[in-house]
Formats: structure tokens, C-alpha cells, sequence
């Protein structure tokens, strides 16, 4: 009797976990710190218009998902879409970081 009850209660946690994670607002967060690395990088590569086209297009396609995700009806997407929209965002902020990071200085001087 003991373990059901304590199985129950790791299934609640974990739907309660995902629903956290899947949020519209947490999407909505994740969306706009994507969209704000590419404006890092968009920046940082002046020099590289491929770079920067693609910059602009991440920018552009995070705008568009975030007015997606305003929409009343957003809270139709089932959770499993929602989890996997948010793997591919935190997927997407690692290559934005990465990007950054390997971003060539402005100046060649030590600051």
C-alpha cells in the first residue's frame, strides 16, 4: 500500500515538474533569451553577413514564436509538443552560447 501511494506521488511530482517546464511563461522566457543571443551574436559578427543573416532569422523566428505563443489557444498544444519545443530552445541557446564564445574580438588590444 505504502510503495502505490509513493508511486502516485512521483508521478504527480514529475507531471507537476513538466507542466512547470512547459509553461507558457517559461517558453515565453526561454524564447526571449534565444532571441537575445542571437542579438549578441548578430553584434558580434559584423564582418560575416552569413552569420549575421542567420542571426536575423532566429530573431525574426523567435518573435513569430512568441506571438504563437501569446495565443489563447497555445494552451491546446499538447505537453509533449510544449517539452520538446523547450528541449529545442535550451538546444538552441547552447549553440547561441557556443557562438558567443567563439565570437572574434573587436580590437585586437588588451583591454
Amino acid at each position: 500500500m505504502f510503495s502505490w501511494v509513493k508511486q502516485r506521488w512521483a508521478q504527480y511530482r514529475e507531471r507537476q515538474e513538466i507542466a512547470k517546464q512547459t509553461n507558457p511563461e517559461a517558453l515565453m522566457d526561454l524564447s526571449r533569451e534565444v532571441r537575445a543571443l542571437a542579438e549578441v551574436v548578430n553584434q558580434f559578427c559584423v564582418n560575416e553577413p552569413k552569420y549575421r543573416d542567420r542571426m536575423r532569422k532566429v530573431e525574426y523566428e523567435m518573435q513569430v514564436l512568441e506571438e504563437i505563443i501569446e495565443r489563447p489557444n497555445f494552451r491546446l498544444v499538447s505537453p509533449e509538443k510544449r517539452l520538446q519545443l523547450r528541449e529545442n530552445l535550451i538546444e538552441s541557446r547552447e549553440h547561441l552560447l557556443e557562438a558567443v564564445k567563439e565570437a572574434p574580438t573587436a580590437s585586437s588590444l588588451p583591454q
